[in-house]
């Protein structure tokens, strides 16, 4: 996989082209918001030069030169007017940008989002691909009307540099010389003090992420037994320290360094810029008496606001490399190329006749050994099929290869003899219905969770009504207050439902009873229940099931006698095969872990006789 933590060298035309890329987005969705506030700016710029800067020299110089009174009123009346009028429609154009905001939002996080379901799998387990994704998620929305407001500040700053630079030049272009000195300063070192930045945030989201994750565990419900019941908390203690340890590294690897290029900023303008322009003024006006007390108001007024403005010209400028800095993650996970990508030209599913598994063989990265090896078999529809196995043998990794979760290292996977690469993914994703052991209930209705979607229809209503029932919990969920509308945990509703580990497992198996799914794929669903309901369950659920294919997993064997075939896996291997009734007979593994799990229930139910 491609390594996208990489840092490369950021040269200005990357830059520009990374900040345009994030403009990009807001243009596609409403380019109002950047062109009106470009006009908007440039206006607000005139206007706070005029208001701020030329009506204090004009009013003093005409004072002092004798003008009419009746003059200067007319034209302070007009500047006035212009001044109002410009902030009257400045706030126009914010209200008109907080509207359009969540617009843009929206867009930025549903581009986020349908990259994130196109990723496959491996790159969320992936824990470099995945701090990617975090640090392109985490400020992109901020970070596209950052580049904008930028943008704007480099035109405001611009508009001002030219309109106060051409009136102090036309009072004494020697004042000129304070106002670059900043900017000389700025050229050298602020491109450094970026990259220190840089490195410090990106440093510190690392330890944020692990911080973070350790208070997730003393407010989070699924932990929430462990941590009192165990010693768990103390190890989560004990992480939270040590992460907080590496943050106070971090601050005093790139705190004094920081504060060194601050103390710097202040002494030139502090010292040279202001101190300096002030002694050259007050002499020219008091001593030499060839300036004008507006133009020396004037002089010690803006030289200091044109200094600050040269120099933010060039702070906000390289403020853009600072954003390209942190485009590039997110371009990276926007343009990563998908290896399982959704090929929309591709054919759909037909029925489904057979799948076929061709001598697969699974590793998931180099570094690992194979966790499938020369795998095949066939399935046909209609058929039940059990995998059984101990805990690492590799059946839920099986499981994820006929997914199309992963592609397998070598062999292929066929669908009515045809490969399944060949197919639309979603089409052939599809024929799926799936419940998996570490199964995930939303914050949403029972409902939703049942059906995985929203706009519920009456007729889905009473589809999932039946579903609970047949898994059992339908009872429980009936005498709640709003019954199958009833929010799952208390996340964001005080009267959101909390489920056990069963009940909530039942929950998640009922989406194969309301799913219209030709194969249905179940890995480990009945874990949380008891053998008596587990027996239950299976019944059920191969009752509604009927005319399907039905591959599951599933520790407990006895589940396994229902099955038209089932296959032991053992080390990534089939090791051995057949009905159940042949596979007993045989005398083998399967036979051993047969008996050694009869004889467990023998035991359970001698202790509570």
């Amino acid at each position: 996989m491609k390594n996208l933590e990489k840092k490369k060298k950021i040269d200005w035309k990357k830059t520009i082209k990374n900040n345009g890329y994030m403009l990009g987005f807001i243009t596609k969705v409403c380019p109002g918001v950047l062109i009106i506030g470009i006009i908007v700016t440039i206006f607000s710029a005139a206007n706070s030069f005029l208001l701020n800067t030329y009506l204090y020299q004009y009013t003093l110089n005409a004072l002092q030169e004798g003008k009419a009174l009746k003059t200067i009123i007319t034209n302070l009346v007009f500047l006035f007017i212009f001044s109002i009028s410009v902030k009257f429609f400045r706030n126009i154009y914010n209200y008109y940008r907080t509207l359009k905001s969540p617009k843009i939002e929206a867009y930025i996080q549903k581009k986020l989002q349908k990259k994130a379901a196109e990723v496959e799998l491996a790159c969320f387990e992936n824990a470099s691909f995945y701090d990617t994704y975090v640090k392109a998620t985490a400020e992109t929305t901020n970070r596209a009307f950052d580049v904008m407001d930028t943008m704007f500040d480099i035109i405001w700053t611009i508009i001002m540099i030219i309109a106060t630079g051409t009136l102090l030049f036309t009072i004494d272009p020697i004042f000129l010389i304070f106002a670059f000195i900043p900017l000389i300063c700025t050229i050298i070192v602020d491109k450094k003090r970026n990259r220190i930045q840089y490195d410090y945030h990106m440093k510190t989201q690392e330890m944020a992420r692990q911080r973070d994750y350790v208070r997730r565990t003393f407010y989070l419900n699924e932990f929430s037994k462990e941590m009192r019941l165990t010693q768990m908390w103390k190890v989560m203690f004990k992480r939270m320290h040590n992460s907080i340890a590496e943050m106070k590294k971090i601050v005093d690897q790139y705190g004094y360094k920081l504060m060194f290029f601050a103390y710097l900023f202040d002494f030139v303008f502090d010292i040279v810029v202001d101190i300096g322009s002030t002694i050259l003024a007050s002499y020219k006006t008091l001593v030499a008496k060839n300036m004008l007390l507006g133009d020396c108001f004037v002089v010690l007024n803006s030289l200091a606001y044109l200094s600050y403005c040269v120099n933010g010209l060039g702070t906000t400028t390289f403020k853009l490399d600072e954003h390209s800095l942190y485009i590039d993650n997110l371009r990276n996970f926007l343009e990563y190329k998908v290896k399982i990508p959704e090929i929309e030209t591709a054919p759909v599913v037909p029925h489904f006749q057979t799948l076929e598994l061709c001598n697969l063989r699974f590793r998931y990265s180099e570094k690992n050994d194979d966790t499938l090896k020369h795998v095949s078999f066939n399935v046909k529809a209609g058929e039940k099929i059990a995998i059984v196995g101990h805990n690492g043998a590799g059946k839920t990794t099986l499981i994820k290869l006929i997914l199309r979760l992963y592609d397998p290292t070598e062999g292929e996977i066929l669908l009515n003899g045809k490969n399944i690469k060949n197919y639309r993914l979603s089409s052939y994703r599809n024929l799926f219905g799936t419940v998996f052991q570490d199964y995930q209930l939303f914050a949403a209705s029972i409902a939703e969770n049942v059906m995985l979607r929203g706009n519920i229809t009456e007729k889905d209503r009473e589809i999932v009504k039946d579903s609970l029932a047949k898994t059992g919990i339908y009872p429980k969920i009936s005498t709640l207050a709003n019954g199958i509308d009833s929010v799952v945990t208390k996340e964001f509703d005080d009267k959101g439902v909390m489920f056990s580990g069963g009940e909530a497992q039942k929950i998640s198996i009922a989406r194969i009873f309301a799913g219209n799914s030709e194969i249905v794929i179940m890995d480990e669903p009945t874990s949380a229940l008891d053998p008596i309901a587990e027996q239950e369950m299976y019944s059920n659920m191969f009752e509604a099931c009927k005319g399907k294919t039905v591959i599951f997993i599933s520790h407990r064997l006895s589940s396994a006698a229902m099955a038209d075939k089932v296959y032991l896996f053992e080390n990534g291997e089939i090791v051995e095969q057949g009905t159940h009734h042949e596979l007993l007979a045989r005398n083998q593994k399967y036979a051993n872990m047969w008996h050694k799990q009869a004889d467990t229930y023998m035991d359970e139910e001698d202790i509570t006789a």
